[in-house]
């Protein structure tokens, strides 16, 4: 979860086989060209068994489900793994001042761009689907572009591995004011079978770089096409957004969703069951059953690790089925485990599990390590709390009576178990701060430390403030009544040693992590930091990426050397990019824009950042999931001192909630629906198809 890598990483290894097994020992020979830019090649880490390059970098290219993507990092060099194992780039590349970005901000086409000799060269990768001989390959591309803008002729070799087939040719030596053009191509993947690789002049005459280009990028937005779509004034996070649902599918690996292609290139049942949560949140059901039923093996499994992914096994189920309406598959599966050759526990038995896992202090959960220590942790009952909250809506759609009763009091019992054992420490301890152990103030486990993460855990995947009422369970107790607290008590004590708006790292990366956004989830239950959840991903954007729109599971301060342009870690931990924090800043952010409850509700804008209400701002979701396989345009607009609210295509399944942070003690009138200043909130029916607020004040950016 919140994790202290190596732990982790050392069991994924030892479960999946691992890159050092198919390394043959604890190092790996690497080929990065002869020239320069050999020093930045990929290489593996053996400390954190991750494969990292230069200044800590790493990102990803691949396709969908292949068996392993490729690990990219800061130069043009990229490690290509499935038996391969070797590092490949090009000497050209000195170290310069350079940009490392995605196509278009998003897709999976990296540049490296720098200036040497006097050229501009631009170093481009990415991969495409290419069927060769009946079978189908992950192909990758490279474009080293060189442009000489002097008066002079410029020679420059980009010096390829050995390795790349030579796929367009061009001239070391190029003209004054010219451009020269040299194209590589590799394969790179099998999707796992047991297929010959092909030949260089089979590759050579599958395409050209350019038509493998264009199919690749029409490819990825056919695939975001089955996704809600956002616009907002920070473009960064409309990226970022694209680009991690893209990353959780290049991480993918058939229908195992792992976490990552660098580092836990194998499923974690928690990673799993959040992946998920996301995609049907987004409105992605592709592949929908194969992924649940994939899901069902690793919860039960002891490779799964951790015994929080077991207790939420129901919540992705649950959103599915308010999103889709597909009670047949759910009734289908709800009392039936798997099978012998794929055993796992059916949705019913997982949230039994709850019950039997009760055996903490006063009836709380279990003792775990699920946040790689062990402790009774508070995130574990709230994640409890939210499998609980699932399970009963779902027996409630398929008619279940019995076990809708069984579920309602169990999450009764065991909030109030929570509740008081929480309160009795809070007040023995005189604390003002929601704890990050039941039992315990934070001063006595590994929450001393102000820069562990691990103090906001139950604000990230714990959910339940936020997902429990979208399934109609009551929250209460200090989960709720501490979360503004709880965030001014993070920060307060780690101010001076970390910027704002992060919340630090794990050991010994104690900067920022993949799940910074996601700790900002609880915040939009609470009143004074509803934007959080979005604050943090800027910061995750702006000051930590480790490549182009990914980020370690924990990261190290900037390291001021690194010649890629902007604000990036040192180092990191775990793997880079990390599909499981990717899900959780997506949700929060989609969240924090849109929120569908299972009553029918629509709660609209409330974690929308201030600066985001300038006069001409808009902010819009479009392609949303709502209720049965409903999708629904939702766009919020503002000139300054009022808003609107408009509706396009589809309509609210029922009631809509407007409720942005500004409007709170600051409406001055509606033009339709119901007011309530002090919650500022204003409330319109399914039929309405506009409202325009007025403000008292314009919103304080």
């Amino acid at each position: 979860m919140s994790l202290g890598g190596l732990a982790r990483a050392t069991a994924a290894f030892a479960v999946a086989g691992g890159l050092l097994a198919a390394c043959g020992g604890p190092t790996v020979t690497v080929t990065s060209g002869h020239g320069p830019g050999s020093r930045f090649a990929c290489r593996l880490d053996t400390a954190t068994q991750a494969i990292t390059g230069a200044f800590g970098t790493a990102s990803a290219i691949g396709w969908e489900g292949n068996n392993e993507g490729v690990v990219t990092c800061l130069g043009g060099s990229f490690f290509v793994q499935n038996g391969i194992n070797r590092s490949l780039g090009f000497g050209i590349y000195d170290g310069s001042r350079t940009d490392w970005t995605d196509l278009n901000g998003y897709l999976p086409a990296q540049t490296t761009s720098f200036s040497r000799n006097g050229a501009q060269v631009a170093i481009t990768e990415f991969a495409d689907r290419v069927v060769i001989g009946g079978d189908p390959y992950v192909v990758l591309y490279c474009r080293v572009a060189v442009v000489n803008r002097s008066p002079r002729a410029a020679t420059l070799d980009p010096d390829p591995s050995p390795g790349l087939v030579e796929l367009l040719p061009g001239p070391d030596v190029v003209a004054p004011h010219g451009t020269a053009f040299h194209d590589y191509v590799m394969a790179i993947d099998r999707f796992g079978a047991n297929v010959p690789w092909p030949s260089a002049a089979a590759l050579v005459s599958a395409g050209s770089f350019t038509e493998h280009l264009g199919h690749m990028a029409r490819f990825w937005d056919a695939q975001l096409s089955h996704i809600a779509a956002l616009d907002v004034p920070d473009q960064s996070l409309v990226d970022a957004y694209k680009s991690g649902f893209i990353f959780t599918q290049i991480a993918r690996s058939g229908n195992r969703l792992d976490t990552g292609v660098n580092g836990y290139a194998q499923e974690f049942n928690h990673d799993v069951v959040g992946i998920l949560a996301n995609l049907f949140t987004q409105g992605e059901f592709a592949d929908a059953h194969a992924l649940l039923l994939e899901a069902r093996n690793v919860v039960g499994s002891e490779g799964g690790l951790y015994a929080d992914g077991t207790w939420t096994y129901a919540w992705p189920w649950a959103i599915y089925l308010m999103k889709t309406g597909d009670v047949a598959f759910v009734r289908q599966n709800f009392g039936s485990s798997g099978s012998a050759s794929a055993p796992g526990p059916s949705i019913e038995a997982t949230a039994h599990q709850i019950a039997a896992d009760r055996t903490g202090p006063g009836g709380i959960m279990k003792r775990t390590d699920d946040i790689d220590t062990d402790g009774y942790w508070t995130v574990d009952d709230y994640e409890a709390l939210t499998g609980l909250a699932a399970y009963r809506y779902l027996a409630e759609r398929l008619g279940d009576q019995s076990e809708s009763q069984w579920a309602a009091s169990q999450y009764d019992s065991l909030l109030a178990a929570t509740n008081t054992t929480l309160a009795a420490t809070i007040s023995r301890d005189g604390l003002d701060y929601l704890p990050c152990s039941l039992l315990e103030p934070n001063t006595a486990n590994r929450c001393n430390n102000p820069l562990d993460a691990n103090w906001a855990a139950p604000f990230e995947f714990g959910k339940w403030a936020t997902e429990a009422p979208v399934f109609g369970s009551a929250v209460s107790g200090p989960g709720i009544d501490l979360i503004d607290s709880t965030y001014q008590y993070g920060f307060d004590r780690a101010a001076g040693m970390l910027p704002p708006d992060t919340f630090g790292g794990f050991p010994s990366d104690w900067y920022s992590s993949a799940y910074n956004a996601a700790y900002g989830t609880w915040a939009l239950a609470g009143s004074a930091r509803r934007d959080q959840g979005i604050v943090g991903y800027q910061f995750m954007v702006r000051s930590d990426e480790s490549g182009p729109n990914s980020w370690w599971e924990s990261s190290t301060s900037p390291d001021p050397a690194s010649p890629w342009i902007g604000t990036h870690p040192g180092g990191g931990q775990g793997s880079s990019p990390h599909a499981w924090g990717m899900a959780q800043a997506n949700q929060v952010l989609l969240d924090s824009l849109v929120a569908q409850h299972a009553d029918g509700s629509l709660v609209v804008g409330r974690g929308l950042p201030a600066e985001w209400l300038a006069a001409g701002d808009v902010v819009s979701v479009r392609n949303f999931p709502t209720i049965g396989g409903h999708r629904i345009d939702v766009r919020i607009s503002s000139t300054g001192q009022a808003v609107s609210l408009d509706f396009g295509s589809g309509a609210p399944a029922g009631p809509v909630l407007f409720q942005l942070p500004d409007f709170v003690g600051n409406i001055a009138g509606a033009s339709s629906g119901t007011v309530d200043e002090a919650s500022g909130t204003v409330t319109i029916d399914a039929t309405t198809g506009h409202v325009t607020v007025q403000l008292r004040h314009p919103p304080a950016a």
